[in-house]
């Protein structure tokens, strides 16, 4: 190192720099450390140091660090919270959902029973009312032919008399 210095002395020498000359080449040779009185200075000013910086720095900086970190546990409850309570919903609203369908199709069921018993009934109705009048004209009709049967055997009993009495003057 002095040798680098040495150049910056006889550079010094040269120029009316002696007194600041003469503080680099002591500076060249005192080396890293200085053991004088800035030391006992420092190893106080470290000491308070380490004494402030615990509670000044480091404790307050923790508990952020800490309360960070259980506002994120927290957050982190809470969503599991949520997501529990949204999953109990959708799975109470799929057996609502259900229900109703199920409760449905036994309604639709019951209805379309109900509706073909009234159906079968009108149907039997109708045959029961249609047999009737088909049994009112068969026997109006057995009826009329019956009259008809005696009136043209009148008629013909008349004819025949007639016939008879004709051929018998004749």
């Amino acid at each position: 190192m002095l040798s680098l210095l040495a150049p910056l002395a006889n550079a010094s020498q040269h120029l009316d720099f002696a007194p600041a000359a003469a503080a680099h080449s002591t500076l060249a040779r005192a080396g890293l450390i200085d053991l004088d009185a800035t030391i006992i200075s420092q190893g106080l000013f470290f000491a308070v140091l380490l004494l402030v910086l615990p509670s000044m720095v480091y404790k307050p900086l923790l508990a952020r660090f800490d309360q960070r970190e259980a506002r994120t546990d927290g957050a982190r409850a809470q969503a599991k919270a949520l997501r529990r309570q949204a999953d109990d919903e959708v799975t109470r609203y799929e057996a609502a959902v259900a229900n109703q369908r199920r409760d449905a199709l036994t309604e639709r069921a019951e209805t379309r029973s109900h509706t073909q018993q009234q159906a079968d009934q009108m149907l039997e109705t109708a045959r029961a009312e249609t047999v009737a009048r088909i049994n009112a004209g068969i026997a109006a009709q057995r009826q009329a032919a019956d009259e008809t049967r005696k009136a043209l055997s009148q008629e013909a009993t008349s004819l025949g008399t007639a016939i008879a009495d004709k051929l018998v003057r004749g």
